[in-house]
């Protein structure tokens, strides 16, 4: 006889035994329990909230990390004892590649503490026979609270297991979630949000839309970046920045050239800052991957490489701190976002009331024509910069189809942006070893061709 499989259920409160055992009584079973005491809990996700919009929870109570979904298993891990920041502290298996998939490269940051209670109560019929076993996991707080439960079925009796399922099911509620419940934060953080446009519209308040947006998500990642939580606050804050100076340039025309000009150069020089502490982070990101290349007797040289690397690094965070932190970049910013806040504060061009659909379809197709041109032209003898420059037009198509998608078919963008950022990734792996090959060729410069590490670095 095959055992039911699991059921799963979840309730935006505490389980309440006594009125379960209420609806129970009929069929001669009852829930008998513990009464188990409560441990304190972190919850834990990611800068946006990666596992409230997966639904689930992940809580961190001393040395164990507890993932909880609405309609799955719980899934645990041992972790250190400090907070779990990365999958990188936990061992290999379900929970380490579950949060590597969920929020890659983002560290998990407190959203809040709770109470946990851990408990296994059992379903017993008149002779004090266990029919089946139901798994409770309820986590509280001064705002609420929210229960997991899970039932054990035992073979010989699906009769109980299904009645007891049926009990759960009127009182479930899967609908709330544990965030919701518990009144924990909510991340408003959106990478790539939504910009409405209309296709009618004059391309000058379209392009100030969309620059307004863009300038919102760099600022939104200033704080992270200076806590230094994880590498993707930079990244988010660069990509969002170079996306504004990305669609000023691109949408050639909206602005008069002196405007266009000076805007670029001031999104520009806010970009230069923050180029080394990048450079450094994506190096130190492929610190395994260079390990795993070259043999173990070899590794002595890539210690010294990645010492002087996360040194370098310490230093262009501390710089690019400096500059997020200083008034001169506070001012600045702040007048940009209030220049784009209204198109009236910037001198039109002869561009600037044209029908935004039309205008940036006519702009989509000149930079692909440019992509084709370029692409066409590439052998196994061409130079780095050659690909260097493909992969940036690649990128410039990409950000203007992002920036100009809510004036077209949203399915038939996704299908194009998808093929682009494929083809980017393969540009961006060429442009990355390339850009790895020079900061090599500088440590080596660094500690001379006849100093020991110099040569342990060749």
């Amino acid at each position: 006889m095959n055992i039911p499989p699991p059921l799963y259920f979840t309730v935006p409160d505490r389980v309440k035994v006594k009125k379960l055992n209420q609806r129970l009584a009929p069929s001669g079973v009852v829930l008998a329990g513990n009464d188990p005491e409560p441990v304190d809990g972190t919850v834990l996700d990611s800068f946006e909230d990666a596992f409230r919009k997966a639904g689930s929870i992940l809580v961190q109570t001393g040395r164990t990390l507890n993932y909880i979904p609405g309609n799955a298993d719980l899934i645990q891990a041992d972790c250190p004892k400090d907070l779990f920041r990365f999958p990188e502290s936990l061992k290999e298996g379900a929970l380490r590649s579950l949060v590597d998939k969920l929020a890659p490269l983002r560290a998990m940051l407190p959203k809040g503490e709770v109470k946990v209670t851990f408990d296994t109560l059992r379903l017993l019929d008149d002779e004090e026979k266990t029919c089946c076993r139901l798994v409770v996991v309820t986590l509280s707080n001064d705002n609420g609270a929210w229960t997991w439960m899970k039932t054990i079925p035992m073979r010989g009796y699906d009769d109980s297991h299904t009645f007891l399922g049926k009990i759960l099911e009127e009182h479930a509620a899967s609908d709330m979630t544990p965030q919701a419940a518990l009144n924990l934060p909510v991340s408003s953080y959106e990478a790539k949000p939504d910009i409405a446009l209309n296709p009618e519209d004059p391309a000058k308040k379209s392009l100030c839309t969309i620059v307004s947006t863009f300038l919102g998500v760099a600022r939104h990642n200033e704080e992270g970046v200076i806590a230094d939580h994880d590498t993707e606050f930079l990244h988010d804050y660069r990509v969002s920045l170079r996306k504004v100076r990305s669609v000023i340039s691109l949408f050639k025309g909206v602005f008069d050239k002196e405007t266009d000009a000076r805007l670029k150069a001031e999104f520009g020089g806010i970009m230069r800052e923050t180029n080394l502490l990048r450079d450094r982070d994506v190096y130190l990101l492929a610190k395994p991957d260079y390990y795993a290349l070259v043999p173990p007797q070899t590794h002595e040289g890539l210690d010294i490489l990645f010492a002087l690397l996360k040194k370098e690094r310490r230093q262009a965070h501390k710089s690019v701190c400096t500059m997020l932190g200083s008034k001169a970049y506070k001012k600045q910013i702040k007048a940009l976002g209030a220049l784009f806040a209204d198109p009236g504060n910037l001198v039109s061009g002869p561009m600037a009331e044209k029908p935004s659909r039309a205008f940036a379809s006519l702009l989509i197709l000149k930079r692909y024509k440019k992509v084709c041109k370029l692409a066409g032209k590439i052998t196994t003898s061409t130079p780095d910069e050659t690909i260097h420059d493909l992969r940036i037009q690649c990128k410039k198509l990409r950000y203007l189809i992002e920036a100009a998608t809510p004036l077209f078919d949203a399915k038939a963008a996704k299908k194009l942006l998808k093929k682009l950022k494929k083809m980017q990734e393969h540009l961006g792996s060429f442009n990355d070893q390339s850009v790895q090959q020079e900061a090599l060729a500088e440590c080596l410069e660094k500690y001379g061709a006849k100093d020991k590490k110099g040569t342990l670095l060749a």
